[in-house]
């Protein structure tokens, strides 16, 4: 994203029929809806992209960090793979992972250099055809239910009526996590979120920030209604500059993720994660002049979403989401990427 190589790494996996797997900070680098394209690796990332990257005999690091959430445990992490990394950091490479092919330098200059070669030795028909297998038999999935809005359902209705053609920001959490699987991001530089150092009320003051820089392009700010509730001065700047952003509160009335946590690993004693007490948000909306709308009912989703994309000005949507929904697949603690729970419906 950096180096601004996408076309050069579109061109490199497609020449050599290589399947791609994405970090959290690194979706839109290629297009989600590639067919190369395996989702996000990681902690919840999807079957087919963790599977590929715990069964690779060779795993070419573009760029990436070699954080914790992408690879689990260390001793788990692509067990069997000769590993390259290309970094213009050399304080990368080496750092979290064992390389065998140090390559210090810029993405764009090494894609292109990687673009004059011959391509593979040997075919792989087998391997990709291994990993559309994965990708075809476990995609992501939710529950869905004919009166409580799940809150996947309503990133997809967003990527839907937007037909992906938008700058979504985030904050930390359980909506993160949902925004970055259930919306397709086919372009560089559309999806903005707090990644490394998790930081809840990011996302809204980035949309605003991300607005002023596309004025031409819708801009989401999908939160969690905790994390709005650190910066929602804002709202101020939006009906100073009329800036036309669209807030999108995923409201499950609690620290979703943390929530998540303590009811999967902490016997669900849950400390200080659940809010019975909120803030009318419709009402903080109004005392900023800002329109508000509310979805409390699947049946009214596709209305509320359709009427906040096509109001001129900012508006603040606040959807009543499923109050206990859980973000799967997930790696839980101590595990590899073979160890995936949830990836299909219990």
């Amino acid at each position: 994203m950096h180096a601004q190589a996408s076309d050069e790494l579109i061109q490199f996996t497609e020449k050599n029929q290589l399947p791609l797997v994405n970090t959290l900070l690194g979706l839109g680098s290629y297009p989600g809806n590639n067919e190369l394209h395996l989702g996000m690796g990681g902690m919840h990332g999807t079957y087919a992209a963790n599977m590929a990257l715990h069964e690779t005999d060779f795993l070419i690091n573009i760029g990436s960090r070699f954080d914790d959430r992408l690879t689990g445990v260390l001793e788990h992490f692509a067990p069997y793979a000769t590993i390259a990394h290309i970094d213009i950091d050399p304080a990368e490479i080496g750092k979290n992972i064992h390389v065998d092919i140090p390559v210090v330098g810029d993405a764009k200059a090494a894609l292109t250099m990687l673009l004059q070669g011959k391509g593979p030795n040997a075919e792989h028909d087998e391997w990709r055809n291994q990993t559309q297998s994965w990708k075809k038999e476990y995609p992501l999935w939710f529950k869905r239910d004919q009166e409580v809005i799940k809150p996947q359902e309503l990133i997809q209705k967003l990527y839907e009526q937007t037909n992906g053609e938008a700058i979504v920001t985030t904050d930390v959490g359980q909506h993160q996590m949902w925004a970055a699987q259930f919306f397709a991001y086919n372009k560089p530089n559309r999806w903005v979120t707090s990644g490394g150092l998790g930081t809840m009320g990011f996302g809204f003051p980035a949309a605003i920030g991300a607005q002023i820089a596309e004025p031409e392009l819708p801009v989401l700010a999908i939160t969690g209604d905790a994390g709005f509730q650190m910066t929602l001065q804002e709202m101020s700047i939006l009906q100073e500059l009329q800036l036309p952003v669209k807030i999108i509160i995923v409201n499950n009335a609690s620290l979703g993720m943390v929530r998540q946590w303590q009811q999967l690993f902490h016997g669900e004693r849950y400390s200080h994660s659940l809010f019975p007490i909120q803030p009318d948000f419709s009402k903080l909306a109004d005392a900023y002049s800002i329109k508000a709308i509310k979805a409390e009912k699947l049946s009214e989703l596709d209305g509320a979403i359709e009427e906040t994309l096509s109001y001129p000005g900012p508006v603040l949507l606040e959807v009543c989401v499923a109050k206990e929904e859980n973000v799967y697949p997930m790696i839980c603690p101590g595990q590899g990427h073979h160890c995936m729970e949830g990836v299909k419906p219990s």
